[in-house]
């Protein structure tokens, strides 16, 4: 929300003259209020609802699109496709991971779809923007600002550039007037940092007590709900194993005497996760069956848990 005001008023550009020029440039030529102006919300996930409540007490009107059929919260409303929001926004922020068809996704054909005068806002991931285009969209004047805090690359510490031997059109973004360039910064503060460490911790937990890698990414996202006392004596199969055919068939064969009560299995390039919950398995039998699953070629790391 920052940023779209800043955007709209010119408060970097105007900061920048004042503190490092010494110039007084008072104006309002081409400076608005975001009240009663669209906001275009790509991806609405936690982070892309939760600004659309906010958007809306600042008077905004909100669109949004996502993937999936998500109830809006307040009064935001969905579009059926990304072309209408673009055409209908005047702000654009986009709140999406980066997936193969995430990369680009802000291209020379989309970037031309948003309305002269428009502003886009990228906080997500570095390559879901074609930076070139954006860069012909405002030289242009097609697109009135941007703010960018994540790129396709960028530097490895704290101190490093950030110039043309690191992203080539570097220096031609900085020079753009109202473009606000960040250093990833959107999830830098001491309660961002606290709660990130608290996430990770809780996520590693329900992975090594019951085998759960939901927002894992770069790992297939499992989950079967914790196995209770009520359902008797069960045993939870956790089996890593390399994302080739055939694999299946040979886990369901070794699980075939037993009674399968939930079983989930999804995979991410290479690899695959499977989880399966069986009962009425004799202790006895654990070592044969995890021989016989691990035992198999496509077999990276099998864990029982009981």
């Amino acid at each position: 929300m920052s940023e779209l005001v800043a955007l709209s008023r010119q408060y970097f550009d105007r900061a920048f003259e004042l503190r490092q020029l010494g110039i007084w440039n008072k104006q309002s030529k081409n400076c608005y209020e975001v009240r009663g102006k669209t906001l275009g919300i790509i991806g609405y996930g936690h982070i892309g609802s939760q600004l659309s409540v906010l958007a809306e007490a600042f008077g905004m009107r909100v669109l949004f699109h996502d993937t999936l059929n998500i109830m809006p919260l307040g009064t935001a409303h969905p579009v059926d496709s990304l072309e209408t929001l673009l055409s209908q926004s005047d702000f654009v922020t986009i709140h999406v991971p980066e997936q193969p068809d995430t990369v680009n996704m802000m291209s020379a054909p989309q970037l031309k779809q948003m309305k002269k005068g428009a502003y886009l806002i990228n906080n997500a991931r570095g390559r879901v923007v074609d930076i070139p285009a954006l860069i012909d969209a405002l030289k242009s004047k097609h697109l009135a600002g941007a703010a960018i805090d994540v790129f396709p690359v960028e530097p490895t510490s704290n101190g490093d550039p950030f110039n043309d031997q690191l992203n080539a059109w570097s220096s031609q973004l900085r020079a753009i007037p109202n473009v606000i360039l960040t250093p990833h910064i959107g999830g830098s503060t001491e309660e961002a940092q606290r709660m990130i460490g608290e996430e990770v911790s809780q996520s590693l937990s329900r992975y090594l007590i019951y085998g759960s890698t939901i927002s894992a990414v770069n790992f297939p996202e499992v989950d079967l709900r914790p196995i209770t006392n009520a359902e008797g004596d069960q045993l939870r199969i956790c089996h890593v194993h390399k994302n080739q055919p055939g694999v299946l068939r040979q886990v369901n064969d070794a699980l075939s005497p037993y009674n399968v009560t939930k079983q989930y299995s999804d995979s991410r390039g290479d690899i695959a996760y499977l989880m399966a919950d069986i009962a009425d398995v004799s202790p006895a039998d654990f070592s044969s069956l995890k021989n016989r699953i691990s035992g198999t070629d496509a077999n990276i790391i099998t864990r029982f848990l009981a």
